[in-house]
């Protein structure tokens, strides 16, 4: 058991899996965990059509002889053995996205076709907007279940439960209580703040215009923009436009109050999102019926997804 006292084994295999086992406590249970351990094993087996590509395309090389060479001083082996590792990496890299499928690294095919309608409308409503690539990132977090689902990037897109209803590309909301009271309309809500850009914009047209959903989209941002800007003008674009989805999701009141909860926390930045304000939310733990989550998780989520994971694959379509 030799082999048991070197550092390197252990790294490889028992501690990655004490933490796959400490995940899994979380608040999702192996879910996560499971869907990791997909990935790596698709890596082993793009590791092993890598290692047959490799060795396909240098029949004539032998890997175990550079290498010893190269060990024993030889510089020639030694950048030979180079090279096959780069080919080896390169191959392995433009496998890997075909073999997960990764739906957060491409973008949707329908994204391009609306990406004309989005460019257009930020003209119209909003051109000095920080961040463009924010928006269709919020859409696909908002309608995207994969690229390839029907909704994606289509004024089509919706939610309807017994409970709540969410449209358009925006996915805008409106939500009844036990009694089939309405609760709110985020609807009304945004078309009270533009009633001329968005006079033409109901519960009918808002699946058919999609020009209407991305404005109200802009609209609902740009007001959040604005009232968290005079509240705190030195807030990076950054900051500002995190807050602001977490607003978008979850409610701009919602976000207020957990800023001022962060404010009296010792160490809190209330003008800093992640590591700051997102570890003090007021929002419910109880896991929604139907969703799997808590309103805290779906809300922090959020916030990550678009802005760290979805966004940056859209600077080089729309600017950042």
């Amino acid at each position: 058991m030799k082999f048991m006292k070197r550092w390197r084994w252990w790294a490889l295999l028992p501690l990655p899996l004490a933490i796959i086992v400490l995940q899994s406590f979380g608040p999702d249970g192996w879910a996560e965990p499971l869907t990791r351990l997909l990935w790596l094993s698709w890596a082993g087996v793009v590791l092993a059509a890598t290692h047959l590509a490799t060795k396909a395309l240098h029949d004539y090389a032998d890997g175990a002889t550079a290498w010893r060479e190269a060990m024993a001083g030889n510089m020639a082996a030694a950048i030979a053995f180079l090279g096959r590792c780069i080919l080896g990496g390169l191959i392995f890299a433009s496998l890997m996205p075909y073999a997960r499928g990764d739906v957060l690294t491409d973008v949707p095919p329908r994204a391009y076709q609306l990406m004309p309608v989005v460019q257009q409308q930020i003209e119209a409503t909003w051109p000095q907007i920080p961040m463009r690539s924010y928006v269709p990132a919020l859409i696909e977090q908002e309608t995207c279940p994969s690229p390839q689902h029907r909704g994606c990037f289509s004024a089509s897109a919706r939610l309807k439960t017994a409970r709540e209803e969410g449209a358009g590309p925006g996915q805008l909301t409106r939500a009844w209580d036990a009694s089939g009271r309405e609760r709110f309309d985020a609807l009304a809500e945004v078309k009270a703040l533009d009633p001329q850009g968005l006079r033409e914009l109901d519960w009918q047209s808002v699946y058919v215009r999609a020009d209407l959903g991305v404005r109200a989209i802009l609209v609902k941002t740009r007001d959040c923009h604005q009232r968290l800007g005079r509240q705190a003008p030195h807030m990076s674009a950054w900051d500002l436009t995190s807050m602001c989805d977490a607003a978008y999701n979850g409610g701009l009141g919602g976000l207020l109050g957990e800023r001022r909860l962060c404010a009296m926390a010792e160490g809190c930045d209330p003008d800093q999102w992640f590591g700051h304000v997102e570890l003090h939310s007021l929002k419910s733990t109880v896991k929604w019926q139907g969703y799997g989550k808590s309103a805290r998780e779906i809300n922090r989520e959020h916030v990550d997804m678009a802005m760290r994971v979805r966004r940056p694959k859209y600077v080089a379509l729309i600017g950042d």
